[in-house]
């Protein structure tokens, strides 16, 4: 009798939840390991008095992969919910991505009027502030988007990617006022916590269990699949040395008797003399909590020593560092490895995606099982 097809998945957050579940689908018992001591990884949700906060930032999930949205919706159930975004520059609060037809508001229109009317035909990517300015004017760009992007990421905007900015950074005159265009857009009714747990209930799961390269011969056996959603340089224990990170430290604030606080979800903070990022109200989403007396406030302070951000350094180093260690994984013989996921591939991908790349890595070992 042939012994029942079986994987291992390090990490449950969206990804690795999303290759459990159709693993499982597909017959696998599937194993889950996870470092932390709950479920969910960076997309985690939880609640204060029926209001919802989200510990690791905001999270709006939104796609056109019609298969994707399918499946989050088979598993919880999501309200319409299109995302805004705002920017304070000084008194003025304007749209994210910036609307030419709110840019009048501006002390210095004139200037930027003069410098959108002499913009170059196509953006230049050599790193992420020449795009930026290409894109919008260096008057823009500095009201906007460097002090933003110095305070995010820890280093001049020259030693970034233009990936970071493609996008992600606009000039709109569409008056259209919704961060995201996808065709399927919206917020999980109970949080993404119930959207992953779901997603989990056919696996065995472990939590507060850290794996690393070295565990392999306890948790798998030899030739069994293993699924890795960590940071490839911690499974390997930084052998080829540490990948470049930038974390984020979320200070909530419950605020009693007020409905809603701020203009959207998110509003980016750009001066410098303002410590953090943006700040996040995530009871935008449930339009029937609106009404409700209370809601909660989160800071958002870059530089924590977490991993929520890769870097993509206009020089490469970290992408070649990370083919490296991907290099170490597809090496292995003991077990087949693969890498899925933003922390795993060193990624900056949207919520969809991460979903997209469990369920892709689910169907490529169910087919070689």
């Amino acid at each position: 009798m042939n012994s029942p097809k079986s994987c291992v998945i390090v990490g449950a957050g969206l990804t690795g939840a999303t290759a459990a579940c159709e693993l499982a689908r597909q017959g696998f018992r599937v194993r889950v390991y996870e470092r932390a001591d709950v479920i969910g990884g960076h997309v985690r949700t939880e609640w204060l008095r029926g209001i919802p906060y989200e510990p690791h930032g905001a999270h709006i999930f939104h796609t056109d992969d019609t298969a994707v949205w399918n499946l989050v919706s088979k598993y919880t159930d999501f309200v319409p919910y299109q995302h805004r975004v705002t920017i304070r520059v000084r008194s003025h609060q304007l749209s994210w991505p910036l609307q030419r037809s709110e840019l009048s508001r501006l002390e210095e229109w004139p200037q930027v009027e003069r410098e959108l009317a002499s913009l170059p035909p196509a953006p230049d990517t050599t790193n992420f502030a020449t795009y930026c300015r290409s894109l919008m004017g260096q008057t823009l760009y500095d009201l906007c988007v460097r002090n933003y992007t110095m305070k995010q990421w820890g280093r001049a905007p020259e030693e970034l990617s233009a990936s970071v900015a493609v996008n992600r950074v606009e000039l709109r005159d569409d008056d259209y006022r919704g961060l995201f265009r996808d065709r399927h857009q919206g917020w999980p009714e109970r949080g993404y916590t119930d959207l992953v747990e779901n997603l989990l209930d056919s696996a065995e799961i472990h939590l507060g269990q850290p794996v690393t390269c070295d565990d392999l011969a306890e948790i798998a056996r030899p030739g069994e699949p293993v699924v890795v959603t960590s940071a490839l340089d911690d499974f390997f224990g930084g052998e080829l040395g540490p990948l470049e990170w930038r974390g984020v430290r979320l200070v909530s604030q419950f605020l009693p008797g007020i409905t809603l606080s701020q203009a959207s979800m998110v509003v980016n903070e750009p001066d410098l003399a303002v410590p953090w990022t943006r700040t996040i109200e995530t009871k935008w989403a449930l339009e029937k909590l609106h009404d409700v007396p209370g809601t909660i406030v989160l800071r958002e302070y870059p530089g924590a020593a977490a991993k929520h951000y890769p870097v993509p350094d206009s020089a490469g180093r970290n992408k070649a560092l990370q083919a490296a260690y991907e290099a170490k994984l597809a090496a292995c013989t003991r077990n087949p490895l693969v890498a899925a996921g933003r922390l795993a591939t060193y990624s900056y991908i949207n919520m969809d995606q991460a979903v997209r790349q469990g369920l892709d890595t689910a169907h490529r070992i169910a087919r070689t099982a």
